[in-house]
């Protein structure tokens, strides 16, 4: 604007109008400024029904209870797996939590809580959206809708449980297996109930689902138990059939458990009468040889004994009290005879007796032994007869095994299979058993660790947040607002946008001023429009040699962009700095230099001009400057525009006694007259209405100007408010403030 900076090449190539900018965030800031207003009405519109809307939310309460899933029930033998940690995927923790959000556990909860009936769920149901009394609204304008008829229990109940899969959520985070249910509800107690009931009802579902697997089990245990039964009835039966048959009558043998410790008559053999007497005549005959042999020793050993006259040899004769006695007393009568037979003769009667007492005692003790003898004879006797009736008996024993044997074998075949058939029905029982017991002892795979309790206070609706959430989205709204209608206003608004333009230069801006032209130029006091005009006056005084001029073409791309009034201010300014200026009305068809000026007093000429092309100048319309209209011009009729060596002619009077001279010329887009007359001068200013023309406008104006070969000095932004500017133009007008040539604002 003031500050003027020259491209580094300007003869180089022109940038692309169209192409893509980046937009410093500072514009976007200014851009918000300047359209503050607008983004209030919209964060304020916006943010206002949002407030009221988020304000009369009824408060809602949350309420939670939470499972751990995969638990199992493990026998109470088993403390260890008692307590183990549950085995369980993630799919079938997703499996539990698809469950508990099944339409069936949302009906059996709505059925236990009586929910149908529920004041909330009433209300609930029977409420009617503004949207459908809306469309209900309207197609009662058009056509009478039928009647609708009020829903049945079962509608209800169905209805309530599609609120309840709303209004409950089932959560779990895939790290563990916890799973969280959560009621929100516009009543805590209710919320409660309701996080709960569905815990209740999962774990009885699960329980009962459970058992009905245990049930049907067992009822197809019990189909097998039957033909089972009568299976091994018949296989036994037919084994006692066979052996009543066949004599083959079983014994009950206490046994001593075998080496694989078994005592089971199956393991061990069942063993017939036969079999029994077969082995007691066995060991009977084996204890009867035995003692034979015992007898016969006993016998022999008599005998020889009885041979050879040694008695000491034979134990039952050494045993007999009666034999001791004897041989005691044939001792005594041996030791008598020995001494009388020293002191008597043989002949001695008494020698005699006592030999005969001798003889006597032995002979009884030949007869004692003798007896024995016999005794022995006839135990020996009786032993062989004992041995003989055995042997006999054992034979017959084991002919009568040997045929039982070969009936034996079809019975044990017969015994197998009820033992087979006995096996199975023992481990059916068994199974029929264990899962009766389950049955009562079921659990659901699942703990409820917490129950949901009455919330002390509503969790929601966070308002806070949510207008928090509003106001932001209003000011996104309202900002979003701000740039759409920056967008579609699409005229220039910076001198950033003028350098954009092919074959321009932004020489600077002016500023919009209230009321007549006369009067910034008739107070004393200086103001930021005089500065801004100044500013560019000098650049085309003193600037660059490449913006200095004499002779300026002032022109607009349209009309009512200020070109008129600018050419006049530049003139004003010149004649305020003690120089002369003359502006040319060259608009042959609307010429409204004279007309901007308005009531002012103008001091015609009475002179006679030097040259009839200089008839219409009026001098001093303003301090030093000079208005040309040429009327000898204007009256050629057809609208015609002032030639070029008209131009010429007048210039070439009037130049040596004017330090500046504007030419005030039609828009560029609408006449030729701007590229035409541009020959005859130093060069041409563009005049821009900020905010109105837009850049197509000027290269398009651009274009023409090139087509005639005009030098554009360059452009000006005109009627540009000052608190609307971005950051690059506003900061002189924060200095113009400061000196006190912009009011306040």
């Amino acid at each position: 604007m003031n500050t003027l900076q020259l491209p580094a090449s300007f003869n180089g190539p022109v940038p692309d109008p169209t192409a893509t900018q980046q937009v410093s965030p500072l514009h976007a800031f200014s851009i918000m400024r300047r359209h503050r207003l607008a983004i209030a009405l919209v964060t304020l519109g916006i943010s206002v029904p949002a407030g009221i809307g988020i304000f009369s939310l009824r408060p809602y309460y949350n309420a939670s209870s939470i499972l751990i899933v995969g638990t199992h029930q493990a026998p109470f033998r088993d403390l260890q797996a008692t307590v183990s940690s549950p085995e369980v995927d993630t799919v079938a923790v997703n499996s539990e939590v698809s469950i508990l959000r099944s339409p069936a556990i949302a009906r059996a909860v709505a059925k236990k809580l009586d929910l149908v009936n529920d004041p909330d769920f009433r209300e609930a149901l029977d409420h009617v959206p503004v949207s459908k009394r809306l469309v209900d609204a309207v197609s009662r304008m058009f056509v009478t809708p039928p009647v609708e008829p009020p829903m049945t229990a079962d509608e209800r109940l169905q209805a309530v449980s599609l609120l309840l899969d709303q209004w409950v959520t089932i959560l779990n985070d895939g790290r563990s297996y916890i799973i969280t249910i959560t009621a929100s509800t516009v009543n805590a107690a209710t919320s409660a109930r309701i996080a709960n009931a569905y815990a209740d009802v999962y774990l009885d579902f699960k329980r009962h689902m459970k058992i009905s697997a245990t049930w049907q089990a067992n009822a197809l245990l019990d189909e097998q138990i039957a033909p089972l039964r009568e299976r091994l009835r018949k296989a036994e039966q037919a084994v006692q059939a066979f052996r009543e048959k066949n004599g083959l009558i079983a014994a009950e043998l206490e046994r001593a458990p075998g080496a694989n410790g078994s005592s089971n008559s199956a393991d061990s053999g069942g063993t017939t009468v036969t079999d029994q007497q077969l082995i007691q005549m066995n060991r009977e005959l084996i204890t009867a040889r035995g003692d034979l042999e015992s007898r016969r020793a006993r016998y022999t050993e008599v005998r020889n004994a009885i041979r050879n006259g040694s008695l000491d040899s034979i134990p039952d004769a050494v045993s007999s009290p009666l034999i001791q006695q004897l041989q005691a007393q044939e001792a005594q009568i041996s030791s008598r005879a020995a001494s009388l037979s020293q002191t008597v003769m043989d002949g001695n009667p008494d020698l005699q007796s006592v030999r005969a007492a001798a003889a006597q005692v032995r002979a009884r003790i030949g007869a004692e032994v003798q007896r024995v003898a016999n005794s022995a004879a006839k135990e020996l006797s009786s032993a062989e007869a004992r041995v003989a009736a055995l042997s006999a008996e054992v034979d017959r024993l084991q002919g009568q095994v040997t045929a039982e044997n070969e009936a034996d074998v079809t019975m044990r075949q017969l015994q197998s299979e009820a033992t087979a058939a006995r096996t199975v029905y023992q481990d059916y029982l068994g199974r029929f058993a264990q899962t009766s017991t389950q049955a009562e002892l079921q659990v659901a795979e699942a703990d409820l660790i917490s129950r949901a309790e009455t919330p002390l206070g509503p969790y929601g609706p966070p308002r806070k947040q949510y207008m928090a959430i509003a106001i932001l989205f209003a000011l996104m709204m309202g900002a979003g607002s701000a740039l759409v209608i920056e967008r579609m206003r699409k005229g220039v608004r910076s001198t950033a946008e003028l350098d954009a333009i092919p074959g321009l230069f932004a020489l600077g801006l002016v500023t919009a001023f209230a009321g007549p032209l006369a009067r910034q130029y008739a107070s004393r006091e200086r103001s930021a429009y005089l500065e801004t005009v100044e500013s560019i006056r000098s650049v085309l005084s003193f600037g660059h040699s490449r913006f200095r001029a004499k002779v300026v073409l002032v022109t607009s791309a349209e009309q009512a962009e200020g070109k008129t009034t600018f050419a006049l201010s530049l003139a004003a300014n010149t004649g305020r700095c003690g120089q002369r200026a003359l502006v040319i009305d060259c608009d042959m068809r609307n010429p409204s230099a004279m007309r901007v000026m308005g009531a002012v007093s103008i001091m015609r000429n009475t002179h006679a001009p030097v040259s009839p092309l200089l008839a219409g100048l009026e001098r001093d319309v303003l301090p030093g400057v000079d208005i040309l209209t040429p009327e000898g011009m204007m009256h050629r009729g057809g609208g015609a525009m002032l030639l070029p060596e008209e131009l010429g002619q007048i210039l070439a009077q009037v130049g040596s006694q004017y330090d500046m001279i504007l030419l005030d010329t039609p828009p560029a887009l609408a006449f030729p007259d701007a590229a035409v007359l541009s020959r005859q001068t130093d060069g041409v200013v563009m005049v821009v209405k900020w905010g109105q023309t837009s850049a197509a406008t000027l290269v398009q104006a651009m274009r023409t100007l090139h087509t005639y070969d005009a030098r554009t000095l360059g452009a000006v932004l005109t009627q540009a408010p000052p608190h609307s500017l971005g950051e690059a133009e506003k900061h002189p007008f924060r200095i113009y403030s400061h000196y006190g040539l912009l009011p306040p604002t």
